[in-house]
């Protein structure tokens, strides 16, 4: 019998099921300590590849999900092959009761039980092995069972978040381009219903950020699917529309407010992850072709005092792009 087997067994499997948990079900925890390092790890290769080529911060994800389920996988396996390895007696070979048992063969053992693929050739000791092989398929079944449903979150999440990026990115590639596209000439509620759903799904957004912390490191090299792109442009055509208008009642004001509130909830998100604000201000949009088509906008004076106020909030939003490997929009 070897303590010291039965004591690292414990404290890795432990460890591994307490960051497993703490990834996949804890809404409001984050990301899990080893997932984290891990995590930032591969993102430090892939944002340095993704400075000679947008197009490597496309795999940042689904490679950071998928070493993330390996990383477990390896150390639950790796917890009960130690704790089997405390005494040499927890496990027999069925077709040779007399022979010993070798390293690899509990190796063997326990991952062929964790991953329930049944017991194989050996057999675990009578009473408390019994248990433990039991208790060994109970955490390989719980283990898959939150990878797979994990992967599908993940997935769907990923897949909504580009639908929120396309959904507003349709509008214009520029806050100035939607805000020309949404004129009608006497008013700009034909906005409303966009912002009715978008205003929904970045919370929705949000709340997902917080429940899957991996999906902070799926990224897209097409600007029209990248989230921080597409919110960018909406915050900076509801600015204009809240507080750059020379007449009043052209716009929703209450449903710019809650949409503004909802892109300020997923800013700081962003922020407590993985974002750090742009030591550098964005540019103020032109809005010299606006008022050529006789868009009703403040003075270019004010209009340049109104955004030197949203600086703080503007550098959050390129600092988010910057992560994405985008330029700013207006650029």
């Amino acid at each position: 019998m070897n303590w010291f087997f039965y004591i690292s067994g414990i404290i890795v499997i432990g460890i591994t099921i307490i960051d497993l948990i703490w990834t996949t079900l804890w809404v409001d925890g984050g990301v899990g300590p080893l997932s984290k390092r891990l995590a930032e790890m591969i993102w430090k290769v892939f944002n340095r590849l993704g400075n000679i080529k947008n197009k490597f911060c496309d795999f940042v994800g689904p490679i950071t999900l998928v070493s993330t389920l390996f990383l477990w996988s390896f150390m639950i396996w790796a917890g009960f092959s130690l704790f089997f390895s405390g005494d040499p007696t927890s496990i027999s070979n069925t077709s040779s009761p007399d022979s010993p048992i070798v390293w690899y063969e509990r190796i063997y053992f326990t991952g062929f039980t964790l991953f329930t693929l049944g017991l194989g050739d050996n057999a675990p000791k009578a009473g408390f092995w019994q248990i433990l092989t039991t208790l060994n398929s109970g955490v390989g079944i719980l283990f898959l069972t939150l990878c797979a449903s994990y992967i599908i979150s993940v997935v769907d999440a990923v897949v909504q978040k580009r639908s929120l990026a396309m959904s507003i990115t349709s509008l214009g590639n520029k806050s100035t381009e939607v805000i020309d596209n949404i004129w009608n000439g006497e008013d700009f509620h034909n906005i409303d219903l966009v912002l009715v759903d978008v205003s929904s799904k970045i919370s929705q957004l949000t709340q997902q950020h917080h429940a899957y912390p991996l999906l902070h490191f799926y990224h897209s090299s097409n600007p029209k699917e990248s989230a921080s792109v597409a919110i960018a442009i909406l915050d900076e055509t509801l600015t204009v529309l809240k507080n750059g208008l020379a007449e009043e009642n052209k716009t929703n004001f209450l449903l710019i407010k809650s949409t503004k509130s909802s892109i300020k909830t997923y800013l700081e998100s962003l922020t407590e992850a993985v974002v750090t604000p742009s030591e550098t201000t964005p540019p103020i949009p032109d809005i010299d072709p606006l008022i050529e088509k006789n868009v009703p906008l403040i003075s270019a004076q004010d209009f340049e005092e109104l955004f030197a106020n949203q600086e703080e909030r503007r550098k959050k939003l390129m600092g988010a792009i910057q992560i994405d490997h985008h330029q700013w929009p207006d650029q």
